[in-house]
């Protein structure tokens, strides 16, 4: 279904919980309950989006990790280490580290392709990389990208470290117009540029080298200061000013092009035309500032039209770090290490920091010239088994800790109360309501002596809530659940291993995959 908007006006709707969860989902990873609690009680969509972008923009940046400046361990071994900083970043906090995500596949660089052309340098460029986009993630575009190409695992990555007069190098010239900036094509099909301006651009970004410190910085004498012609414009154009003309002369293309991502990203993977170009008009509004778009997006009517909630796949990401903050499970250096492998281009194949190509992921990324959505990438037939395994995995302790659901339990629901909790937990774990979850009809009775079955006004209630109890339940009797402070330790182990069962249930029904 599709809906025509002229404006992005903000929702005025009713604010209720599953619109509050579903801001919070979709601006982080994973919905805490604490967070929901937060953002329904700041009242309106409006106060809940400006308080979580203040919060974002005043997050102070992460320390340099300890071998940033004097080394210690190999490349890899650093690149892993910023890994599992990440996720534990992703875990703990919200919407920077989300837009830091976003831009990482928006200017993807590959550590590893960038490992193959220096030599012990790559853990410190992937840092700065990384401490750069989340310095930019909700401020100005337009500075953001005129850092980005100075930026030394930019440099090499795109081989701009050899961009020199007499022996210009195209390749960043190339990807800042067609992946970076504005896109080939502009909405009315016409080309936004043409293979001139990429060698006259080109020209233009020469002088720019990786020093010994990992920096990039401008060398003079590598630099073409003849005059070059771009979109039309002829002058003796260096770095900044033929950023400014790209800006300047394709403002509009610009605003498109980004605002169609972010889009994809934050709504559905197709993209609505119409509220793309609203967006655009505010992101031109404010030159080019991107915590405004984001406000007036995550804000809006159309952000919460129904048809929205729970519309996208889970990148591997969303799937994992949301599932370690739903099912509140703090991990530890062990099960970072188990979620950086689980996240490896082996297995689900989203590690951070190295993207398939310049590109991006798939995933992330507004339908590709054959018109399929792009989260259509993520699954499969082969990748959600895969999925289900990984998540059994953190799930029953095999990935490098012990989980232990009293503690979701306990913050979510009645841990003495064996009627109630499945409920409450499938809520925490699926994103649509749940009698439109494909819940299993469970025809056999309660566990237990049929003359103490649950009480009428359980039996008679929803369907899906008695389902979901006896599947929690199985064939233990719903009078025999126990107090989880009692003496009896296998008494209590057993009902433990129900809810690690139950869970697992829960993450495997096709909607857990859906945010």
């Amino acid at each position: 279904m599709r809906f025509v908007v002229q404006t992005l006006v903000p929702y005025s709707g009713l604010w209720d919980r599953r619109r509050a969860t579903h801001l919070i989902r979709r601006q982080g990873f994973g919905a805490l309950k604490r967070e929901v609690d937060q953002a329904f009680n700041d009242g309106s969509a409006t106060a809940a989006v400006a308080r979580l972008i203040q919060t974002a923009q005043a997050d102070p940046l992460p320390e340099p990790p300890s071998w940033y400046q004097g080394g210690g361990g190999s490349e890899v071994e650093q690149v892993y280490d910023l890994q599992r900083d990440w996720f534990e970043a992703m875990r703990t906090k919200g919407l920077i580290e989300k837009m830091t995500l976003f831009w990482t596949n928006h200017f993807a660089v590959q550590w590893s392709v960038n490992a193959g052309k220096v030599s012990n340098s790559v853990g410190p460029l992937t840092y700065d990389y990384y401490k750069l986009l989340r310095l930019h993630a909700l401020g100005n575009f337009r500075s953001l990208v005129h850092n980005m190409g100075r930026n030394a695992a930019m440099l090499v990555y795109l081989d701009g470290y050899v961009n020199e007069v007499g022996h210009a190098n195209e390749n960043f010239a190339r990807e800042l117009l067609e992946l970076f900036t504005m896109g080939q094509y502009a909405a009315n099909g016409s080309e936004n540029y043409t293979e001139t301006d990429i060698k006259e651009l080109a020209r233009a970004l020469t002088g720019w080298v990786v020093t010994s410190s990992n920096r990039g910085s401008f060398d003079p004498g590598r630099h073409d200061g003849g005059t070059k012609t771009v979109f039309g414009q002829s002058g003796a154009f260096d770095y900044d000013a033929v950023l400014d003309l790209i800006f300047d002369a394709r403002a509009d293309a610009i605003a498109m092009f980004v605002c169609r991502k972010l889009y994809c990203f934050f709504v559905q993977p197709m993209p609505d035309e119409a509220v793309v170009r609203a967006l655009a008009d505010v992101f031109l509004a404010n030159d080019f500032e991107i915590a405004p778009v984001i406000q007036t997006l995550l804000s809006s009517d159309h952000f919460y039209q129904e048809t929205f909630i729970a519309s996208r796949i889970k990148s591997p990401l969303e799937l994992i770090i949301g599932f370690l903050r739903e099912a509140e499970l703090a991990p530890t250096q062990d099960l970072l290490e188990e979620v950086r492998e689980m996240l490896s281009p082996t297995a689900l194949n989203q590690e951070p920091f190295n993207p398939p190509n310049v590109a991006g992921w798939p995933g992330l990324n507004p339908p590709a010239a054959d018109g399929q959505p792009g989260h259509y990438a993520w699954l499969s037939t082969g990748t959600l088994p895969d999925r289900w395994q990984h998540l059994e995995a953190l799930i029953i302790g095999e990935a490098g800790a012990s989980y232990d659901p009293f503690d979701l339990v306990q913050k979510r629901s009645d841990p003495s109360d064996p009627l109630r909790i499945p409920t409450d937990l499938a809520e925490t774990f699926l994103s649509v309501p749940l009698h439109e979850a494909g819940i299993h009809e469970i025809r056999e009775p309660f566990g237990g002596n049929p003359e103490f079955p649950p009480p009428p006004q359980f039996l008679d209630g929803p369907a899906h809530a008695v389902n979901l109890t006896k599947i929690m339940l199985n064939t233990t009797p719903h009078y025999e659940w126990p107090r989880f402070d009692e003496q009896n330790p296998a008494h209590v182990a057993e009902a433990r291993a129900l809810l690690r069962r139950y869970i697992t249930y829960l993450v495997q029904l096709p909607e857990y995959q859906l945010t």
